[in-house]
């Protein structure tokens, strides 16, 4: 299982940030960042090899720079607070427009897995790749009937794995830019013997939620979504 630097311990006392939804309204290809595109409108060609894990790390570093913020920004320029299009503004420095297979009826998720079906691989492999997005399904009611029928609600990026397969995620919420815990080994303990929370609460807890209503970011996960190509060393089998 591929590890990355010592773990960020997260104590359970840590109060969680709940995404309760997460819209991109109006024409997805007009706002913030779209990349150039040349004389034929194709995208811009998407790097491999070593030149991919450049773009990967300067998209992880500007995630990280915009951590603790309400208001997001990189380089000068407001980056969306919805998820999708945040996620969308940070990969932009890598010249990916996420948006550019979605359909006008698609909320901005969607339109990512479009993306990702198309031009990366989606898979459903317990330990990501650091650079990875992650989707999640029912994170909150959006065609509000009560029921757990809403595809495609949230997504994050996947910044890095823990040793005991714990996957940190940053991502955008109502209380702004966070770093919270999924671990899909343990997909029903929000927090470890030890206390350290490994799968954090995503949606609300309401009064008219039945019983066991599934909370958890490792309930309601719906698959990684790998952007750019790397070498197959890099890849998880997992």
């Amino acid at each position: 299982m591929p590890a990355t630097s010592a773990p960020t311990r997260l104590a359970l006392a840590i109060p969680i940030a709940l995404a309760v939804g997460c819209v991109t309204g109006g024409d997805l290809r007009r706002d913030w960042g779209t990349p150039a595109r040349g004389p034929s409108g194709a995208e811009p060609a998407v790097a491999s090899g070593p030149s991919a894990e450049e773009a990967i790390q300067a998209v992880l570093a500007a995630a990280r720079a915009t951590l603790g913020q309400s208001k997001p920004e990189i380089e000068g320029r407001r980056l969306p607070t919805d998820c999708s299009g945040y996620l969308r503004g940070l990969y932009t420095l890598a010249g990916v427009d996420l948006f550019s297979e979605g359909l006008p009826a698609d909320n901005g998720v969607r339109a990512m897995v479009r993306w990702v079906e198309r031009r990366g691989v989606l898979h459903r492999h317990k330990v990501p790749s650091a650079g990875d997005l992650v989707f999640f399904d029912n994170s909150y009611d959006r065609n509000g009937d009560g029921r757990l029928n809403d595809p495609f609600t949230h997504a994050g990026l996947v910044e890095q794995v823990l040793a005991d397969g714990t996957v940190l995620i940053i991502h955008a919420t109502n209380h702004g830019i966070v770093r919270e815990p999924m671990n899909l080994f343990r997909p029903r303990e929000e927090a470890d013997p030890d206390r350290r929370v490994i799968n954090a609460p995503l949606r609300r807890k309401t009064s008219r939620d039945p019983p066991r209503m599934p909370r958890l970011m490792s309930e309601l996960f719906a698959g990684f979504g790998t952007v750019l190509p790397r070498p197959p060393a890099s890849a998880s089998r997992l």
